[in-house]
């Protein structure tokens, strides 16, 4: 493992340090141990429940729009941050957005032992990172698939310095994903609440709008789920009338705006894809 992450962590029951110890990570104060799998260090358990995902190429024009839309913001972000910022990137799976973080002091943690991650922890359980450590905490679309994020929030700020960053992107308007492991979606007014609760300030708060998107969603919905349960004859006017509309929907889009990222005071559409955060620790 990385000998300066090390430096950063201490032992989450006592707060003594660890030492590296064969396949283990080691406190000699207290005797916590932590087991290490190809030089990952497992902190919590890997949930019996949950399928581990295939990779899948990442890039700023990769994906659907909310993802290109997180790539824009996160990378935004980060190019203003200082050259020795220490980032933490937490359910950073297969590294989706770790380019941007090249050449940075990047950590990426997640509940499963991707060969792209650094450590293992539920944070929300077993937090190993010193005070303070971490000048910036990012969580790309990983908030809905954390049952108490409330605790987790928390357990970040501790680990976040005084007047560190904690980077959200979550979905509003997204359809289920990764079951079973999906558990909210969130309003602007319980992102304000949390991070209030957590000890931080809501520095922006943005929303992605892209109302041609969510047509083209639904549409895909009607596709695969409302047209197959229905007689022959009206299965075929159905998709006739779901390729007509479609050719619509881009003809709409050509003639709308774009999808665009804006602050959410700004706009009366209630209705973003999602939402693009940066929490502030207080000083």
């Amino acid at each position: 493992m990385k000998k300066e992450l090390l430096d950063l962590m201490n032992c989450p029951q006592c707060r003594s340090a660890l030492s590296e110890s064969g396949d283990s990570l080691q406190c000699t104060k207290c005797g916590f141990n932590a087991r290490m799998v190809q030089g990952i260090p497992l902190f919590t358990d890997v949930p019996a429940t949950i399928e581990p995902w295939e990779k899948v190429e990442r890039g700023p024009d990769q994906g659907t729009a909310w993802r290109k839309s997180n790539w824009k913001f996160l990378n935004a972000f980060v190019s203003k941050l200082p050259v020795d910022a220490k980032i933490l990137d937490v359910g950073a799976g297969h590294g989706d957005f770790a380019d941007i973080f090249e050449g940075r002091h990047y950590y990426s943690l997640d509940i499963v032992p991707y060969a792209e991650v650094d450590l293992v922890a539920d944070l929300g359980a077993v937090n190993p990172f010193r005070d303070n450590a971490f000048d910036v905490v990012v969580l790309m679309n990983v908030l809905e698939h954390v049952y108490e994020s409330q605790n987790l929030l928390k357990s970040i700020e501790r680990i976040v310095t005084a007047n560190g960053s904690v980077v959200i992107t979550v979905p509003f308007l997204l359809k289920v994903h990764q079951a079973p492991f999906d558990f909210a979606r969130y309003t602007p007014y319980f992102i304000e609440k949390m991070a209030a609760d957590a000890g931080l300030k809501v520095e922006s708060l943005q929303g992605y709008y892209d109302t041609q998107y969510l047509l083209n969603e639904s549409l895909g919905n009607a596709w695969q789920y409302s047209i197959k349960t229905q007689s022959k004859p009206q299965q075929f006017l159905a998709r006739a009338l779901v390729f007509v509309i479609q050719r619509l929907v881009n003809w709409f889009g050509k003639v709308t705006r774009k999808g665009f990222i804006a602050d959410t005071h700004s706009q009366p559409n209630p209705a973003p894809v999602g939402y693009l955060v940066v929490l502030r620790k207080k000083a």
